[in-house]
C-alpha cells in the first residue's frame, strides 16, 4: 500500500550513507551501541557511548566517525567538522578514508558549503578510481551531481548524473539515475530527452522499486510533461496516477496527482477545472495531516487568484 510520503531520492543517499550500519566498523559492542542509536535517531546516547570509546583510544576511528555523525545529527557543524577531521587522520587507506570523506562532504552539503562539499566528495571520489570501487564512485558521482544542480549548474550535474549511469548495478540504481539525468534534461528546456529518460526511469521503478518510488517517478513524469506543454499527457498521468493511488489507499499520493493536475490545467489556461481539483487535493491532503502537502496547495491555490 502506498501510505506514507516516500524519501527523495538525493536523501535516500544521505540516509544510506549515514545510518547504513556496515559504514562502521562493528570492533566492540559500545560501537555497535552507538551505530545502533545513531540508526534510531538518539544522537544523544550515541555521543556519550563515541565518548566512551574515546576515552579508552582517542584515536578510535570509529569512535570518531560515530562521534562525527551524532553531531552532526545534532546540528553542530564545527564540532562535527572537527572530529571528522580527526578521523581523517587517523583513517586506514582506501575504504575507510573514502567514506570518512564521504561523510565530510554530506556534512558541508546539509550546511550549503558547496565548494567544501565539493571537495571532499572529489577526494573521495578520486580513492573510488584508485581502489576500483564502482559502488561508490557512482555515488559520489550523484553526490557532486547534487551540488551542481542546486547550484543551477545544469549541464555539469548532468555530466554527473550520465557518468554515474553508466555504473549502474541493478534496476533500482538505473531507475535513480534515469531521473537523475531526466531533471537535468528538463530543467534544461531538453523535453524530448527529459521524457525520454523519465519513462525509462519509471519502468524501471515499476519493475524494481517500491510503490512509492514508482508513484514519485509518475508524478515526476507528469510534471515534465506539463513544461514540454504537453498536457494532454500531463493530465493523462496523473488521472492514472489519481486512480492507482485510490487504488493502493494513498490519500496523499491521490492528492498529490489532483494538484499536478491542476497545476496542468492551469498552465493550459483552464483555472476554473484548477480550482475544483485544488479543492479535492486539499480534502485529502486534510486526511494524511501532511504540512509540507497542505503548504504545497496552499501555494498552488494562490496561484488561482
Amino acid at each position: 500500500m502506498i501510505n506514507i510520503k516516500s524519501i527523495t531520492l538525493a536523501l535516500f543517499f544521505n540516509v544510506l550513507l549515514l545510518n547504513s550500519n556496515y559504514l562502521l566498523a562493528e570492533v566492540n559492542s559500545d560501537a555497535k551501541a552507538c551505530n545502533s542509536a545513531l540508526s534510531n535517531g538518539d544522537a544523544l546516547t550515541a555521543i556519550s557511548l563515541a565518548n566512551k570509546i574515546l576515552a579508552e583510544n582517542p584515536k578510535h576511528h570509529t569512535g570518531l566517525l560515530c562521534k562525527a555523525r551524532a553531531q552532526d545529527a545534532m546540528g553542530e557543524y564545527q564540532p562535527a567538522l572537527k572530529t571528522f577531521d580527526a578521523a581523517i587522520k587517523v583513517a586506514e587507506p582506501g575504504f575507510d578514508l573514502m567514506i570518512t570523506h564521504l561523510l565530510v562532504g554530506n556534512l558541508h552539503k546539509k550546511n550549503q558549503q558547496s565548494e567544501a562539499a565539493l571537495n571532499s566528495y572529489q577526494k573521495s571520489l578520486s580513492i573510488t578510481e584508485t581502489e576500483n570501487n564502482n559502488q561508490y564512485k557512482r555515488i559520489n558521482l550523484n553526490l557532486i551531481g547534487e551540488i551542481y544542480a542546486a547550484n543551477k549548474d545544469f549541464n555539469t550535474a548532468l555530466t554527473n548524473y550520465q557518468a554515474g549511469a553508466k555504473l549502474s548495478m541493478n534496476d533500482n540504481e538505473r531507475a535513480d539515475n534515469y531521473e537523475r539525468v531526466a531533471g537535468m534534461h528538463s530543467a534544461l528546456n531538453q523535453h524530448d530527452l527529459a521524457i525520454e529518460y523519465q519513462l525509462k526511469g519509471m519502468l524501471m521503478q515499476k519493475k524494481a522499486g517500491t510503490l512509492d518510488q514508482y508513484a514519485d517517478a509518475n508524478l515526476a513524469l507528469g510534471h515534465i510533461y506539463t513544461k514540454a506543454a504537453d498536457y494532454t499527457k500531463a493530465e493523462s498521468t496523473f488521472t492514472k496516477l489519481a486512480q492507482f493511488s485510490k487504488e493502493n489507499g494513498s490519500a496523499y499520493y491521490e492528492a498529490k496527482s489532483y494538484l499536478g493536475l491542476a497545476q496542468a490545467k492551469v498552465a493550459s489556461g483552464d483555472k476554473a477545472g484548477a480550482g475544483t481539483l485544488v479543492a479535492q487535493a486539499k480534502t485529502l491532503a486534510t486526511q494524511t495531516n501532511d504540512k509540507a502537502l497542505l503548504l504545497e496547495i496552499e501555494s498552488s491555490t494562490k496561484l488561482l487568484n
